[in-house]
């Protein structure tokens, strides 16, 4: 991607494009298309996509226009809805007015939805300390016996018991993960997973004393980690991912942590990504962390999850990199705030058909500088105000959502939306807000209730819209 740095040399309004990257989830594919110049912002790239060898193209959504951060200058954006394990033609076209038109059309396969392997052995696991021969009528003593004995592709059947904490470090290879499954309820304590290709299916994690905080602590270098149907009950950390981490899929999980829902303050995660890329974390349960999902690295897929409870955010996005998509989650009684941007290190972002159901706080917390993102099909329902720095949404493409408050604003923080801004903050020079070539805001809903100054912006407040 280096082509696209931009720098005042190509400070010019012609653009210069490089060749387009993409990558692939379960139903998502994120593209990055890097230029030079177009310094006027009036350049677009229309995408038209269809099934490998398919017989009609489908318009996609354009990709949206990239170079506030992270030395980024670029056309970004995602397809979404798209079949799992199916091969796609995507065909890019940029026009600018100014000149540098340019064509490409690019192959991307999506992922499949995982299933365990087949071919594999079934291994007989109950608690002990070593011995067995992972038959039903001799089975492993323990998970170490059990380990020792896996190979790629084996599932390790999991008796009812508790088998106490233990750091998985054999993995399997692709498409044959090794394979811990419960039969009945298989009890481990806080675990580590320290290998790749790695599936978890069915467990039952807690706990062993007050001091153990983490529930599952990634290794650096672990991928393609699967987590289903799985129970973490009192954990304060429940899962901790790191940067080197990647293509996890975190699906049909309860998480419930241990912090309070009021006072439980902000520490403790329900599922820390720890800017790891690639992942999916879907219809899980997630309550009673300090934020439900956080800390994205780049092409993830939050989707399905329901989340409440939590003593600070639902979805923290923070330092996030491009294409993060965050769609149909269902997120109530949230601290703090829904959906954070502090800051942005790279955009775009995706929030689409999500239902918010919020007592305290508010949907939006723009406190750093922010990126293009998407702000799609949202349902938000809240006592207070939005958004302190509501000038954040000019850097939006916003449609459909459903702005109703439920009670009037705090009297020393009136207004729906409050354009102000922070002058220790760089990115908030002091002075008025205008919109910009960003900003592209239209066809949403706004129910006040009894609010007499619903919107406050530039230092007046507005009994409506108009």
């Amino acid at each position: 991607l280096a082509f696209g740095l931009p720098s005042l040399a190509y400070a010019q309004d012609k653009t210069e494009a490089g060749s387009p990257e993409s990558a692939a989830t379960i139903h998502c594919i994120g593209i990055e298309w890097m230029i030079k110049g177009d310094a006027n912002h009036n350049a677009t790239c229309r995408v038209e996509y269809r099934k490998k060898d398919g017989a009609d193209w489908k318009k996609g959504m354009d990709l949206l226009r990239c170079d506030i951060v992270d030395r980024q200058n670029g056309f970004l954006g995602s397809l979404f809805n798209l079949e799992p394990g199916t091969a796609y033609e995507i065909k890019l076209q940029i026009a600018d007015p100014d000149g540098g038109e340019k064509s490409a059309t690019i192959s991307e396969t999506t992922r499949a939805v995982p299933v365990l392997p087949a071919g594999g052995r079934a291994l007989h696991v109950v608690p002990g300390a070593g011995g067995g021969d992972g038959s039903e009528t001799a089975p492993f003593q323990g998970l170490k016996a059990a380990q020792d004995a896996a190979k790629a592709g084996d599932v390790c059947l999991l008796k009812p018991g508790k088998y106490g904490s233990f750091k998985f470090d054999k993995g399997g290879e692709a498409g044959k993960p090794i394979c811990w499954k419960s039969e009945g309820e298989a009890v481990l304590g806080g675990s580590v997973p320290a290998a790749s290709h790695l599936w978890f299916e069915g467990l039952t994690f807690r706990p062993e004393n007050k001091d153990q905080e983490d529930g599952f602590k990634a290794e650096q270098s672990v991928q393609d980690l699967f987590v289903i149907r799985c129970k973490f009950l009192g954990f304060h950390h429940t899962m901790k991912l790191g940067r080197g981490n990647a293509r996890w899929y975190i699906a049909d999980n309860v998480m419930e942590g241990n912090n309070d829902p009021i006072d439980g303050g902000l520490g403790g995660e329900g599922i820390e990504l720890g800017k790891s890329s690639g992942n999916i974390v879907c219809y899980n349960r997630i309550s009673r962390s300090a934020d439900g999902v956080s800390y994205p690295g780049s092409e993830n897929d939050i989707y399905g999850n329901d989340i409440q409870d939590v003593s600070d955010d639902g979805i923290e996005t923070d330092m996030g990199q491009s294409n993060n998509r965050i769609w149909g989650n269902r997120l109530t009684n949230l601290c703090n705030s829904v959906f954070s941007w502090q800051p942005m290190n790279r955009g775009p972002w995706y929030f689409i058909r999500n239902q918010v159901v919020m007592t305290r706080g508010k949907p939006l917390k723009f406190v750093q500088v922010t990126d293009r993102f998407a702000l799609i099909h949202n349902t938000f329902v809240f006592p207070a105000r939005a958004s302190e720095y509501a000038q954040s949404l000019f850097n939006s493409y916003c449609r459909n959502n459903l702005w109703i408050v439920t009670g009037p604003a705090h009297p020393s923080k009136p207004g729906l939306f409050r354009a102000a801004y922070n002058s220790k903050k760089p990115d908030r020079p002091g002075g008025s807000f205008t919109p910009t070539w960003m900003t592209d805001i239209d066809y949403d809903g706004f129910d006040w209730d009894t609010m007499a100054d619903p919107f406050d912006w530039n230092g007046k407040v507005y009994a409506d819209i108009g």
